[in-house]
């Protein structure tokens, strides 16, 4: 705008100390009465003064006035540019406050100006527009003042030409309120436009200030710099700072940036990037909820003081609402996660009157919080197939008016999870037992499935990896064997389940192992990546004593135990239901060998052995040796007389027995009583010490018995 010639003047005024710029007060009688003084010429002395008679004027009122900002020009505009104190950054639902003047331009004392708010122009309408006095000119809306109310008008006192005091100003304090859902950078705009009498052209009347001359002040919505970040490792420095240790990834052995969990410190977790972290918990020993504590960080890179309000986000990036209503500071999701927040050392958070807890940030500075995932506990339960579990953090600033996420940052859980057993099709394993693998002891081991002729009992495995992130096993395997010595004895042999690769559905490498310094192995696998499977084979070579699992119609099996742990997530499997039946080998189950010459006199003594060998791998019962003309192709005693016999078994337990002609057992290798003349001859052993030979004694797997006849010729 032009410069109102009566500004010019104001400042001028105002700069010299003086309010008023019209002059004598309306009302002032203004008196005049001329003297002459003069030396009277009679006596060369002063004569005594002539008074004029007496003239009065009365000043007549001249009203006027304006209302200005304490400092800078008027005529602004509700967007345009403003002096320096009267555009402000205030929070939604807050008010902005600016002082002003309101000057008496005019003569009359105790004039009277009218306050309204001109908010013409304004990008957003406030909520109010209030006006108070300003009682103690400082500028500042005090409590006493506030308390005195708002006004709607002032009255203005006329300058005092004779006082150096500014009579004709009085000050005043415009409040701009704005709406508590104010939207960040939204401006609010007024300014105090007065209505009084004013002189013009001879012409008293009321007079509402000139759009032109109007005096706006501006309130912008504060825009709050909320930044949602991972850890950060330096809280001294503003800003976020990368963490300086590292942490190695499951199936790898390089390391990478990050930290381990500060509550569960076998839980490594990653920093992926600022706005990304991922963890990876260990398997542990129990069945309740795991709990992994991530450490974020808030940075607020405004102006003011912030109270962030902290919750699970449903959307990623600025706008997201909370995913769950909180209860005490909790948050429960759809899944039955649940979520909380701490301070950076475990305190929980305070919460605002809704339950959401806030973190307060200072302008500048970089605050650490950890956001606590409660999950179920999946590792404790194979059956269960865990997906990764993705908390979007949402921080909303509590400087803006709304309840949605000024930024996000993403904090992922990787469950491990683990499945081993029989081998499917499908990724996953098979509860139920496999089908018995049945081997020969004694033939040739072999690799290959689907046989049952050889002594290698062949099962297909799984190692099923159901969890969220790559992981390799070690797998231990045994079976306990029982094996039949030279003497007959049976006893216990712990045999290693030997572990292959896959090739094309069969048995490939063998695994790399070590072994342990009780004899077992302990292989060592590939990485299986998550929601992905390892196949493996389970071989288990008999030994070629190996006592044999079915025998007299009575079947046992010999059970193979295995154990699968993850190297890194530490889940340990086992699967104990693969069974494996031992067959008699391929041989005759019971040898039984003469030999004696070939010739002899009539006279002589003719001496001959048996050999009787169990070449079952089983027990037998019952057993004994006979030599009697009943046998097929046996006339021995009929061409000769019974001299002696003689037995000796290769193995300890028992004692050897005879019975001659049927009749009683006896230890003595000689007949007795009615034995004579023998015809017949029983050996067999003892086992149970009753003084017979019955289906109670057992002769071993790979037992002998060596007997020698003596007779002579007739």
């Amino acid at each position: 705008m032009k410069v109102n010639p009566k500004f010019l003047t104001l400042m001028v005024a105002l700069s010299a100390g003086t309010a008023a710029a019209a002059g004598t007060p309306s009302g002032t009688v203004i008196t005049n009465t001329a003297t002459a003084t003069f030396t009277d010429p009679a006596t060369n002395t002063a004569a005594t003064p002539v008074n004029s008679n007496t003239v009065s004027t009365t000043v007549l009122p001249k009203p006027d006035f304006d209302i200005v900002y304490t400092a800078g020009a008027d005529g602004t505009t509700a967007t345009g540019t403003l002096p320096g104190n009267y555009e402000g950054q205030i929070l939604p639902g807050g008010s902005f406050e600016t002082p002003y003047k309101v000057v008496n331009l005019g003569n009359v004392d105790n004039y009277v100006v009218k306050l309204a708010a001109n908010t013409t122009g304004s990008p957003k309408a406030p909520t109010s527009v209030t006006y108070y006095l300003d009682a103690n000119n400082d500028g500042i809306l005090d409590p006493a003042e506030r308390a005195a109310g708002a006004i709607t008008q002032v009255t203005v006192p006329v300058d005092q030409l004779g006082t150096p005091q500014d009579e004709g100003v009085v000050s005043i304090i415009q409040v701009i309120v704005v709406p508590a859902n104010a939207v960040r950078t939204d401006q609010y705009a007024a300014s105090p436009q007065g209505t009084a009498d004013v002189y013009n052209a001879g012409t008293i009347a009321q007079t509402t200030e000139a759009s032109s001359d109007l005096q706006f002040s501006r309130a912008v919505i504060y825009s709050p710099s909320i930044i949602n970040d991972v850890i950060d490792s330096d809280p001294a420095t503003p800003g976020r700072q990368d963490p300086t240790t590292t942490v190695t990834l499951p199936g790898l052995t390089t390391t990478v940036t990050g930290y381990v969990d500060p509550t569960r410190p076998g839980t490594n977790i990653v920093a992926l990037s600022p706005d990304n972290q991922i963890a990876y918990p260990k398997a542990d020993n129990n069945s309740t909820d795991d709990t992994v504590a991530f450490v974020n960080s808030l940075t607020n890179g405004g102006t003011l003081t912030d109270a962030v309000r902290l919750f699970p986000a449903d959307k990623v990036g600025a706008g997201g609402a909370s995913a769950a209503t909180p209860v005490a500071g909790v948050f429960t999701l759809p899944n039955g996660v649940s979520v909380r927040f701490t301070d950076a050392v475990g305190v929980a958070l305070p919460v605002d009157g809704n339950g959401y807890p806030v973190l307060t940030v200072a302008a500048g500075q970089t605050l650490g919080y950890r956001t606590v995932v409660t999950y179920p506990d999946y590792d404790s339960d194979p059956a269960r197939n865990p997906d990764p579990i993705v908390i979007i953090v949402g921080a909303d600033s509590g400087n803006d008016g709304d309840n949605l996420a000024d930024d996000t940052s993403t904090d992922t859980v990787y469950p491990p999870q683990l499945q081993f057993g029989d081998a499917t099709v499908a990724v996953g394993t098979d509860p139920a037992p496999n089908p018995v693998q049945t081997v020969v002891p004694g033939a040739a081991t072999g690799t290959a499935t689907g046989t049952n002729t050889d002594s290698s009992a062949v099962f297909p495995m799984d190692l099923a990896n159901l969890g969220a992130y790559t992981d390799s096993y070690t797998l231990t395997g045994t079976v306990v064997v029982p094996v039949i010595a030279a003497d007959g004895t049976v006893s216990n042999q712990t045999v290693n389940v030997h572990y292959f690769g896959n090739n094309n559905g069969q048995p490939g490498t063998e695994l790399p192992f070590v072994t342990n310094g009780n004899g077992t192995r302990t292989y060592t696998t590939g990485t299986a990546l998550a929601s992905a499977e390892l196949k493996v084979f389970a071989v288990v070579d008999l030994p070629a004593n190996a006592q044999a699992t079915t025998f007299n119609g009575v079947t046992n099996t010999l059970k193979v135990n295995q154990r699968a742990e993850a190297i890194y997530s530490t889940i340990v499997r086992e699967d104990n239901n693969d069974e494996i039946a031992v067959n008699q080998p391929n041989t005759k189950g019971v040898t039984l060998t003469k030999t004696e010459p070939a010739s002899a006199l009539p006279g002589a003594t003719l001496s001959y052995t048996i050999t009787a060998k169990n070449n079952y791998n089983a027990v037998l019962k019952n057993f004994y040796v006979t030599e009697s003309n009943t046998n097929p192709n046996t006339n021995v005693f009929t061409w000769t007389t019974f001299s002696s016999v003689l037995a000796t078994k290769t193995f300890t337990a028992g004692t050897v027995l005879y019975r001659f002609n049927g009749g009683a057992w006896q230890s003595s290798a000689i007949p007795t009583g009615t034995a004579n003349p023998v015809t017949s001859i029983d050996v067999g052993v003892d086992t149970n010490a009753n003084g017979t030979v019955d289906a109670n004694d057992s002769f071993p797997a790979q037992g002998g018995l060596t007997i020698t006849f003596q007779v002579t010729v007739k």
